[in-house]
């Protein structure tokens, strides 16, 4: 593989010309003989029988998104148009909101062989799992057949995270933006107490220190160690890049066992035997972690930008002269600074074998790709939901009645993405977090290695369950290297050699 990103252009998709349907039929009798008389009345009808629309079976993810009163995923204005733009009778059914219960229903189901016709996903793992058991249907036939205007959504390189053994066993589409989350911190508390914004792992320190002081009610920083380590991922930063494999001096390296690694969980370990991060992080979850900031329990976290709108919202309306900010990228001593990325494609559009209707999936998403439907679902329509203005999509009052047509985005343009953010108001916050993203995992640039999806959930345990406790004091420092040593005979070694031959050839 090409050893660099492929970024998707701001409008990648060619308007698809609607396919017209020819629905009537009719016949005719002949006869062998040299006769070419008719009886009178032998006259044939062609039938004027309206067609029956194909039901398509759609399990896609879920969302915050509430639906109005009256209605719901399979009855509402927005799945009722898009019935009426494809010409199919698609039936929606939204995944569990839990990652971990998604992927338990997706078993099932596809353990069940009663599957649906079309499945889409965000989930790596789950895409790698069913290619290796033979669940999915190859689409590079139907691709060329049925969907060509998909088809030129992608580049032949960015086809690969998709393809196992040559073939293509998922659809999969663009993403507005590859930034995810940063520092914020209470930056009235911060200007109260005379705290300058750090830019150094020392000058971090020392403002944590000096939050402490200034708001002992309150943690200086709040983590859901109890879930991710994503939630130190500020901290993290200014030692190694937050992300598990990266390119490295022309090789692919597991960041864990690099040296910046040992230093962070030093650092981190200082930091909570002083108080400096919230006790509480090794059993509170996300919600908790959010609710601190609301309450003005806690003065700072590593924050998505999607979340970071709801929390000062909350925020204000119980502090109303409270102001959140991210902070700048703080650097450490090595230099290290930036934060992940997600991966520029986004969603596995998967047809399981078991589908009865693969044709009619591709049929359908060939159509879903045209421009005009695309505009439908991320804004609504035009002098209802939205003007247009200089080129741009402005939302009317009226399109807060839609804000659920979220769970029927399948495909999209940077430029339509970034506008919908915009349209939430989610700007001020994905602006600055936009500016921070600097790495992405190796792992998410190339297609699904078995050896790679086997062990990736026993790899991220091991190395979750020694940071947290290594940074919580619960282990001694000198349990990294015991780390180090359980991550070699687990298999890491081996898969950080099919990453390589995988992105670097070798």
């Amino acid at each position: 593989m090409k050893k660099r990103v492929y970024k998707a252009s701001g409008i990648i998709l060619s308007t698809v010309l609607m396919s017209s349907m020819l629905a009537a039929c009719g016949g005719s009798t002949g006869s062998e003989g040299a006769s070419t008389s008719t009886p009178d009345n032998a006259t044939t009808k062609a039938s004027t029988a309206p067609k029956e629309k194909v039901t398509l079976k759609i399990l896609a993810p879920n969302n915050v998104e509430e639906f109005p009163a009256g209605s719901d995923v399979n009855n509402n204005e927005i799945i009722n148009t898009l019935r009426e733009k494809t010409g199919f009778n698609i039936q929606w059914e939204l995944l569990p909101k839990d990652s971990e219960a998604a992927r338990q229903k997706l078993n099932v189901l596809m353990a069940s062989g009663d599957t649906p016709d079309l499945i889409i996903s965000g989930d790596k793992q789950v895409f790698g799992n069913f290619v290796q058991q033979g669940l999915l249907a190859p689409l590079d036939t139907l691709l060329n057949e049925e969907g060509k205007q998909v088809k030129a959504t992608l580049t032949a390189d960015q086809w690969k995270s998709s393809t196992s053994d040559g073939k293509i066993y998922a659809v999969r589409t663009m993403t507005a933006s590859t930034a995810v989350r940063a520092l914020m911190v209470r930056q009235d508390w911060m200007d109260e107490a005379g705290i300058k914004a750090p830019k150094t792992q020392t000058e971090f320190y020392e403002a944590l220190k000096a939050l402490k002081v200034s708001k002992p009610d309150a943690v200086p920083f709040v983590a859901n160690l109890s879930q991710t380590l994503s939630s130190l991922e500020a901290i993290q930063s200014m030692f190694y890049p937050p992300v598990d494999f990266v390119q490295k001096d022309g090789k692919v390296v597991y960041t864990p066992v690099e040296p910046g690694a040992k230093e962070f969980l030093t650092y981190t370990n200082k930091l909570y035997k002083e108080g400096l991060i919230d006790k509480e992080a090794v059993v509170i979850k996300a919600e908790n972690l959010k609710e601190k900031l609301v309450s003005s329990k806690a003065a700072m976290s590593t924050v998505a930008w999607f979340d970071a709108l709801p929390i000062e919202k909350s925020l204000k309306e119980k502090a109303p002269t409270a102001k959140l900010t991210y902070l700048p990228m703080p650097t450490g001593d090595n230099g290290s600074s930036g934060y992940s990325k997600v991966p520029s494609l986004t969603k596995y559009f998967m047809v399981p074998k078991a589908s009865k209707h693969p044709k009619e999936i591709m049929q359908f998403l060939n159509k879903a790709v045209n421009e005009e439907i695309i505009n439908y679902i991320s804004f609504g329509n035009e002098g209802k939901h939205y003007e247009k203005k200089d080129g741009k999509f402005i939302a009317t009052k009226e399109a807060d009645n839609i804000r659920f047509r979220v769970y029927y985005n399948m495909f999209d343009t940077v430029a339509l993405g970034l506008q919908r953010i915009d349209q939430k108001g989610f700007m001020p916050y994905f602006g600055p977090v936009e500016k921070t993203a600097k790495y992405e995992d190796v792992v998410d640039l190339v297609p699904p290695i078995p050896v790679v999806d086997k062990k990736s959930k026993e790899l991220k345990d091991l190395r979750d369950e020694y940071f947290m406790k290594i940074i919580t004091g619960a282990l001694p420092l000198s349990a990294y290297d015991e780390f180090v040593s359980k991550w070699k005979q687990a298999g890491g070694e081996e898969v950080v050699k099919a990453l390589n031959a995988a992105y670097n050839g070798k």
